[in-house]
């Protein structure tokens, strides 16, 4: 009876090393590559992988880079510990990111000291992409690309504990589209929908980077002023957007005008949490909206309610 011979170990590496679609590398105790994967070479701007025979990460990937994993790999090597499913991202001369996943293990002799590492990388840019395409749109409206509600409560948790820290004060706008349902009854939904992308456009361009513009819901928006030093601040931020929604759109060959109702609370002179500023300009802009709308309402110090008076600009 016959046996088939089975291939050789060097063979099978030789064979992982120039087939496989990860980079795979060896490094001595000096952080120098004693032998790459074909993969990573070629990944490298190589043809042939003893080229990169005795370099380290510096002279690959620079002396930031370079040295940061150069630290990690002595760790490595010191502790004698590996690490696994390691995240990591490097800045590519085209401008665009690399995002890999890093495992490195020790690399022993037959009496079992430590004398390298091994390392195994494969690239995640797609997983990275799909991961962060998922967290914007958990994050952010749909139809307007606006943040959320759920992106606008975590920012206004963060700017809370920024101004507690440097006492200082911001605002907070709430603002409704005067009558949206007459123009969804007279124009159609998708013309409501185009209405509503035009506002949220011009509500951009009416604020700072720095600031953040929020649909919350249908036909409300939240707008929140970051680092504001006085009220006369906020009132020309909230006549600016006035202004600028006064402006008739260009919608499906009409032209519409849209007005909206604002209104305005501030820390800390209003709540000392986002949900109580949040409510206290709604209901500021409640009563700008009842008052007949496109305009701009503040409240006073102090949680308002409907018996309180408020100061109209």
């Amino acid at each position: 009876m016959s046996t088939r011979q089975s291939p050789s170990d060097v063979f099978l590496f030789h064979a992982l090393m120039e087939t496989t679609a990860d980079s795979i590398y060896f490094k001595d105790r000096e952080c120098r590559l004693l032998r790459v994967s074909l993969k990573m070479a070629q990944d490298l701007g190589f043809s042939d992988p003893a080229e990169l025979v005795g370099k380290t990460d510096v002279d690959l990937f620079g002396e930031t880079f370079g040295q940061e994993t150069r630290r990690d790999d002595e760790r490595i090597m010191e502790t004698n510990r590996a690490i696994v499913g390691v995240i990591e991202s490097r800045q590519l001369e085209n401008g665009r990111t690399n995002w890999t996943l890093t495992t490195k293990l020790p690399l022993h002799d037959e009496s079992g000291a430590v004398i390298g590492l091994v390392g195994i990388t494969r690239e995640i840019n797609e997983m990275q992409q799909t991961e962060a395409a998922l967290q914007h749109l958990a994050t952010h409206d749909t139809l307007t690309d606006l943040p959320n509600r759920f992106l606008m409560t975590d920012r206004l948790t963060q700017l809370l504990a920024r101004a507690r820290r440097s006492d200082s004060a911001f605002a907070v706008l709430f603002m409704d589209i005067d009558r949206f349902k007459d123009f969804n009854d007279s124009h159609g939904h998708e013309f409501g929908d185009l209405l509503l992308r035009a506002i949220a456009q011009r509500l951009r361009e009416s604020v700072r980077q720095s600031d953040t513009v929020a649909r919350i819901g249908g036909d409300e928006f939240v707008v929140i002023l970051e680092t504001v030093r006085h009220v006369e601040d906020v009132d020309a931020v909230a006549h600016k957007i006035l202004a600028a929604l006064a402006r008739p759109f260009a919608l499906q060959r009409q032209r519409v005008k849209a007005t909206v109702s604002i209104g305005g609370s501030f820390f800390p002179d209003n709540g000392q949490d986002g949900d109580t500023l949040v409510r206290a300009a709604d209901y500021a802009m409640y009563l700008a909206k009842r008052d007949g709308g496109n305009r701009f309402v503040t409240c006073i110090p102090g949680m308002p309610s409907p018996g309180e008076v408020l100061h109209k600009t």
